[in-house]
């Protein structure tokens, strides 16, 4: 692999965990990518892939201060789709923090539609594989079944967990919204979900919630200024992790647009350290599964 990017975790880009937030790992690989399609030979001035699918694996958190190292490479291509790897390390212990594997592809601004990807690519010289601690383990990464639209999900028994619109300051150039303002809105309603009589994840009891596992999948193009819904349900529920999955819709037309798939873990904000589901709070949780559930 080679250094695709480097620099610190920044305090604004900590969450209420007290850790980097999962988007802002989203962007820090976002900036990396481009380093790595520079060295393939698709410099920004050429033009830029877009990202189709990412699988994510948050290894050990990244507390404000902690100096970083991305190292990276191509898995390889076929078609219309490039597959590229990036790993973040802490450059003081040399060991990974975060994996993510990424789908590109060349896709129409305008449709979503891809096209083949551009000529010339120098890719033999990156290639790397993934390594098994960067695998899928509580998620799969393989293609996805149909996404339900707006009204289906909430039939289905997902529920809002976000409303908004999208900020000219999440969008790229083409005025599309970037893949770290995508996985925003879900992290952004997580907390209306845990308080549908859960109370999971409430800072205030010293219990918090960690992510341990993405996925990240847009459907179709989010430009400035459009309407966004995210309705999310919970489909399984273990010891310590519960896997929920996150629907974006069109506010306009209810077409989907985006969905992710996230594992997380109720966490000890003193001790850092995962901990089992709470009896009150694991009752409450049961109530609030949906079966047939996932991407």
């Amino acid at each position: 692999m080679i250094v695709i990017g480097r620099g610190s975790v920044q305090q604004e880009e900590c969450d209420v965990m007290g850790h980097m937030n999962v988007r802002h790992y989203v962007a820090r690989v976002a900036d990396a990518l481009a380093w790595l399609m520079l060295e393939a030979g698709l410099p920004p001035s050429r033009g830029a892939l877009s990202v189709l699918d990412q699988h994510i694996r948050f290894l050990r958190e990244m507390a404000p201060g902690t100096p970083f190292t991305i190292l990276g490479g191509v898995v390889g291509a076929s078609g219309d789709r490039l597959r590229a790897f990036a790993e973040i390390r802490n450059s003081a212990t040399g060991l990974p923090a975060a994996t993510v594997v990424t789908d590109l592809g060349n896709a129409d601004p305008a449709t979503g539609a891809l096209r083949p990807l551009p000529a010339g690519l120098a890719l033999d010289a990156l290639r790397v594989e993934v390594p098994d601690h960067a695998a899928p383990r509580g998620l799969t990464f393989v293609p996805p079944r149909p996404i339900p639209n707006r009204t289906e999900a909430l039939a289905m028994g997902l529920a809002e967990a976000y409303r908004g619109a999208v900020r000219p300051d999440e969008c790229d150039r083409e005025g599309i919204m970037r893949s770290d303002g995508v996985i925003a809105r879900v992290w952004d309603g997580v907390p209306n979900l845990r308080n549908r009589g859960t109370g999971l994840g409430v800072k205030e009891e010293g219990i918090g919630g960690a992510a341990l596992e993405y996925r990240l999948l847009h459907l179709h193009p989010l430009r400035e200024g459009q309407l966004v819904t995210v309705t999310s349900g919970l489909r399984t529920l273990a010891e310590k992790t519960t896997t929920w999955t996150h629907l974006l819709h069109d506010g306009e037309t209810g077409a989907p647009v985006a969905a992710a798939e996230a594992v997380g873990v109720a966490f000890d904000l003193k001790a850092r350290k995962a901990i089992a589901i709470p009896l009150a709070q694991r009752a409450a949780l049961e109530a609030l599964l949906v079966p047939g559930l996932g991407l």
